[in-house]
């Protein structure tokens, strides 16, 4: 007999907590992963250590788990968010102190319990058949809803693209001054992606640093839901969208992560707090763990706010490593910091954090339908030459790609970037997958369509602002289609009317998904769309409460949370794991947790007849003994899976229904190795089940829900990830990513109707691979030049005697080539010969330092006994200077700024500063370097330092580079802080330049000096756009020629500047291609070289990262 129990128990086990968001900066430690593009997010967290491919995760206790709840009375429940217990991670005992939590979205640096559901599909989890069934998806002593290809009992995660995961906070700003701006309906967080320079400082690391108590690292991504068991592993989530009104200065520029700054924002009256965090108990994480990268945490509540905070792009040795938390509603605070940019010198956390390289990769292409792509493509940056000793600068000449302008060394092996899909949809036969790629240069969205079932994609035309918005869900319907995801200004929002064409809406459309909000899925309703997911008030989602946003047309929203949403449940806390639509009957599945923990967690259905504004409870049938729920759908209506067993044979019991109120008994979906229904899919001519088995994943098809047929499989592979899945006309389509060998690549999977496996090469689709090929900076003697940056995930350096034709340097030993990502940020000539800096990411980052005597062959620097990590931690390289005295890099080692000099280039020393304060810092007093020049009286290095009331630029001035002396330089009227990114010197005289907060947002800031840096005087910004940001600076034979940014347009472009004498200066947009216009230009290096000044950049737009040649 079919009993209609009332709430659906389900005892597989509970569902992991809500968990702690993707890896907050850890303690003093700046390279822990991939460079992220201007305005980038950092990459996915690893994969959680599973069981073996077709290994069941353990099984409750058989008394727990197999009863079945058929009558609760739920009508005295209250809605709770619920608490994970706490877990925080400890360190050795000869660790430093744990940094305090990181700004923004509130949340701890350890742990927050699981972070916020990510999407993790480790196929590897299911090869060994030892661990028991769980039938119904037993796992353990919580359910949750993994999103594995192949694995017993998960709801499927549609979402959790964590391509680039969100990267740490920026510190708090200061206290604002009297009288403090309005927060902005709409903050510009967006910073041009460089808004200050290649090297900004990264976060020290502490790992080794003795006695040092460091915040939890990410847990890693969980597998593919393939039964109902929903992984709480997560990322940092963007922060919630911010008052309407009034608007505010746009925060400062997150771009220079400025080592150790504060997690927590301040209260109300500005105060940043410093202290080590708590572990936070973690509510149930959504089991999607969709995390939006690149999205700042939520901006404070109206009135009365503060001002613009600092731009802590660089991060802060010290700092808290939680999310950055938004100030209480009663409590307004400054304006959250907008997500990090692009440098490639910071240390974000891992959004899932990107994968670290473990070697190089071979090309990986489809496999039985599985396609993953790991290729090497045209992609590189720019070469500009600029005229010496013009009167000012002109409006440029002919600008031209030119991919082949700095060959790949060798034969690469990988790309050197992560690319993956995070969800897919279909209408008829039309099938959309979205997703993007991360990684050293540029982060880019990826949208493919298919016009036949899946059987073949292309890449779909994208209209608007790219920037470095990337799309995580997808949904589609008869009336059009929405994507939605997160741009370095917070949530993003693209409509399509077919499939092929899409448009970014404007920033305003996707307020609403701004701050800590997260989109899991994405469905078409008769009225419109509803999008279903969670928001936390921290940013961390260990405050989690369910969300959905209704929308008619895909460009206005309404988001309910929590009691909004109309579900009315009692005395428990609750997250959403699945949503169903056909027609104006939209089926909403939750996973309840009562406060009492009696019964243990269950789940529970809910129908709406209106598309999604009104809820009434929907009874699916619970037969006696059955375990576990999942639902799903389409324009045939709805169906139910319950797990159950007999004897020792595992089956999914179905029910059917068209209103989603009345269920009728349907067949069972069975097969050898049955483990459980991990997803169902929808369609108009029937239903497509996702079952865990064994070894694979078998897909099983049915017009009706009473007979079932095979209708392909999917194979193990381990470290493989499915993240979203679509029906169309009977094709079945799987997307995700996978390992490549060094990098993640994308996973595409398509079975036709008969079951048979439809190869797919993504490698062959234009748009889809870019190859990881940057030109960061340049240098020149009387005879050389010489560029430096990173191909296919290696650092690079080239050289040329005429600055047009460039060849290839070879790294001996473990020079270019290491274990993780490597990029150079800068190079210097001398009488020695050269080096060049940046960083060396294996975990965390690290100083790179190389040189070489011809710039031909180059050899490891950073061997030597002073780039060595100690008690402080893991040096960093951001700067490098040559003059008479000899070489000079800069960067920051712990808390403290750092120099390291070298007469010889055998030989390097520390430097020490001139009383004990010029560069020790403290944890709530960090300091850091981050350019170096070399005047004619010796070096000159510049950056910042940060107390109690905020940054404060800074100048280091040395005779020899051995001992430092420290200069703190006033702020202009109006700045309420700032910090130097770049400095530049011509004899004497030295140009400085940095960015600034004020209440009318983030600015340039500048400053010259005429007897070698022991006097400066404020610079007036050149030109009119006081917003401009700078990208590089350089002394030529005739004054300085510089370049910036400017966002004016709504993308960036690049300003030229040029100046005789450093005080008076002149600026033109010189446009064209590779200049301005669509997607985003940057010059990131300058060099007098001969009778020109030569310059490198990168063009970045919606096909990716591409390479120009600018003459003048």
């Amino acid at each position: 007999m079919t009993a209609t129990g009332t709430p659906d128990d389900d005892h597989q086990g509970g569902r992991p907590d809500a968990g702690q968001p993707g890896e907050a900066p850890p303690p003093p430690q700046w390279l822990n992963d991939g460079e992220q593009p201007s305005g980038a997010e950092p990459l996915l967290p690893e994969p959680a250590s599973l069981p073996p491919f077709g290994t069941p995760l353990p099984e409750e206790p058989e008394e727990d788990t197999n009863r079945t709840v058929s009558d609760l009375d739920l009508s005295g429940m209250r809605t709770q968010i619920f608490k994970k217990d706490d877990e925080s991670a400890s360190a050795s005992a000869a660790e430093p102190p744990p940094l305090p939590p990181f700004p923004g979205a509130g949340g701890d640096a350890g742990d927050a319990g699981e972070a916020p559901d990510h999407t993790v599909a480790d196929t590897s989890a299911w090869s060994d058949d030892s661990a028991g069934a769980s039938g119904g998806g037993a796992s353990g002593a919580v359910e949750g809803d993994a999103t594995m290809i192949v694995g017993p009992e998960v709801v499927d995660a549609d979402k959790t693209m964590q391509v680039g995961q969100q990267p740490p906070a920026p510190p708090v700003p200061s206290p604002a001054p009297a009288e403090p701006p309005e927060p902005p309906a709409q903050p510009d967080w967006q910073v041009p992606a460089d808004a200050t320079r290649a090297e900004q400082p990264i976060e020290p690391e502490t790992q080794q640093i003795a006695g040092a108590q460091q915040p939890a690292a990410p847990p890693p991504p969980e597998a593919f839901p393939w039964a109902q068991e929903v992984p709480g592993a997560g990322t940092a989530q963007p922060p919630a969208q911010p008052p309407a009104q009034p608007p505010a200065p746009e925060p400062f520029p997150w771009a220079q992560e400025i080592p150790g700054v504060p997690s927590q924002q301040p209260p109300a009256n500005g105060a940043a707090p410093h202290g080590p965090p708590a572990p936070t108990p973690a509510p149930e994480p959504f089991p999607w763990a969709q995390e939006i990268p690149g999205v700042p945490s939520q901006q404070p509540p109206a009135q009365p706010p503060s001002p613009q905070p600092f731009p802590y792009a660089q991060e802060v040795p010290g700092a808290n490593a939680g999310p950055a938390a938004p100030n209480a509603p009663a409590q307004p605070g400054p304006a959250a910091p907008p997500p990090q940019i692009d440098e490639p010198w910071r240390t974000t956390p891992q959004q899932g954090s990107p994968k670290k390289k473990k070697g190089k990769k071979g090309l990986l292409i489809g496999v039985a339908g599985l396609a993953a792509a790991a290729v090497i493509a045209g992609g590189g940056y720019a070469v500009v030459t600029f005229l010496g000793g013009d009167d000012g600068p002109s409006n440029g000449g002919d600008a031209k790609l030119a991919a082949a302008a700095f060959p790949v060394p060798g034969s690469a092996q990988t790309d050197g970037r992560d690319q993956e899909f995070g969800g897919a949809a279909a209408v008829g036969q039309t099938v959309v997958a979205v997703g993007a790629e991360t990684g050293a240069g540029a982060t880019r969205g990826i949208f493919l369509v298919s016009a036949d079932g899946g059987r073949t994609f292309k890449s779909a035309t994208v209209e608007g602002a790219a920037g470095n918005a990337t799309p995580q869900a997808v949904g589609g319907g008869q009336a059009g289609w929405v994507a939605i995801g997160a741009g370095p200004t917070g949530g993003a929002v693209w409509t399509s009317s077919d499939g092929q064409s899409w448009t970014r809406q404007p920033d305003a459309v996707g307020n609403v998904f701004d701050g800590g909000n997260r989109v899991d899925r994405i469905v078409a309703t008769g009225g419109g769309y509803i999008a279903m997911g969670a928001t936390s008030a921290k940013g961390d989602f260990s405050d989690a409460e369910p969300a959905v946003w209704l929308s008619s047309d895909g460009r206005a929203w309404e988001a309910r949370v929590g009691d909004q949403i109309g579900l009315n449940v009692k005395k428990a806390s609750y997250s959403l794991v699945e949503i169903a639509a056909s027609g104006d009957v939209v089926l909403l599945e939750a996973l309840i947790k009562p406060d009492n923990k009696k019964p243990p967690q269950y789940r529970k259905v809910w129908s709406s007849q209106d598309g999604g504004r009104t809820w009434a409870t929907s009874e699916v049938p619970v037969p006696k003994g059955s375990r576990g729920l999942i639902i799903g759908g389409g324009q045939a209506g709805f169906l139910a899976v319950r797990e159950m067993k007999d004897g020792d044979t595992m089956f999914g019991q179905a029910f059917v229904s068209k209103d989603g109120q009345n269920w009728t008994k349907a067949g069972k979906i069975a097969g050898e190795g049955y483990r459980s229904t991990s997803r169902i899919l929808g369609d108009a001519n029937g239903y497509t089940a996702l079952v865990a088995r064994g070894s694979d994943v078998l897909l099983s098809s049915s017009p009706d829900g009473t007979t079932w047929k095979a209708a392909g499989t999917a194979p193990a592979k381990p470290g493989r990830e499915v993240t979203g899945a679509a029906v169309a006309n009977g094709q079945t389509v799987l997307v995700g990513r996978e390992p490549g060998g060094g990098d993640m690549d994308p996973l595409l999977a398509v079975w036709d109707a008969n079951g048979q496996a439809v190869p797919i090469d993504l490698a062959k689709i234009p748009g889809v691979i870019r190859p990881d090929h940057a030109v960061q900076a340049v240098a020149g003697s009387d005879a050389l030049a010489v560029a430096v940056g990173s191909a296919s995930g290696d650092a690079a350096a080239w050289t040329s005697a005429d600055g047009a034709t460039w060849k290839p340097a070879q790294g001996l030993g473990a020079a270019f080539t290491r274990p993780g990502p490597q990029r150079l940020l800068e190079v210097a000539s001398g009488k020695s010969g050269w080096v060049a800096v940046g960083y060396d990411q294996t975990a965390p980052k690290r100083a790179l330092v190389v040189s070489s005597q011809d710039g031909a062959t180059w050899q490891a620097a950073d061997s030597a006994a002073a780039f060595r990590p100690d008690g402080e931690g893991a040096p960093t390289t951001s700067g490098v200077a040559a003059g008479p005295a000899g070489y000079v890099v800069v960067g920051t080692h712990g808390f403290s700024a750092s120099a390291w000099s070298s007469s010889d280039l055998k030989s390097w020393e520390k430097g020490t500063g001139a009383d004990a304060n010029a560069l020790k810092g403290t944890s709530d007093a960090f300091k850091w370097m981050l350019d170096v020049a070399a005047p004619a009286s010796g070096f000159v290095a510049v950056g910042g330092h940060r107390d109690a009331q905020g940054n404060h630029p800074a100048v280091w001035s040395s005779a020899d580079g051995k001992q430092w002396t420290l200069k703190s330089l006033p702020v202009p009227s109006g700045v309420s802080e700032a910090h130097l990114t770049h400095v530049a010197a011509k004899g004497d005289t030295l140009v400085a330049a940095g960015i600034a907060a004020t209440q009318q947002g983030l600015v340039w800031i500048g400053y010259t000096s005429a007897d070698g840096g022991k006097t400066w005087k404020d610079l007036p910004v050149p030109g009119d756009d006081r917003k401009i940001s700078m990208t590089a600076l350089t002394a030529t034979p005739d004054g300085f020629a510089a370049a910036a940014r400017s966002t004016a347009s709504g993308s960036a472009d690049v300003v030229s500047l040029t100046s005789k004498d450093g005080t008076s200066w002149e600026a033109a947009k010189p446009g064209g291609t590779g200049l301005g216009g669509d997607g985003d230009q940057e010059i990131t290096g300058l060099a007098p070289f001969g009778e020109t000044v030569l310059g490198v950049g990168q063009n970045v737009d919606a096909n990716g990262a591409q390479p120009v040649l600018w003459e003048r």
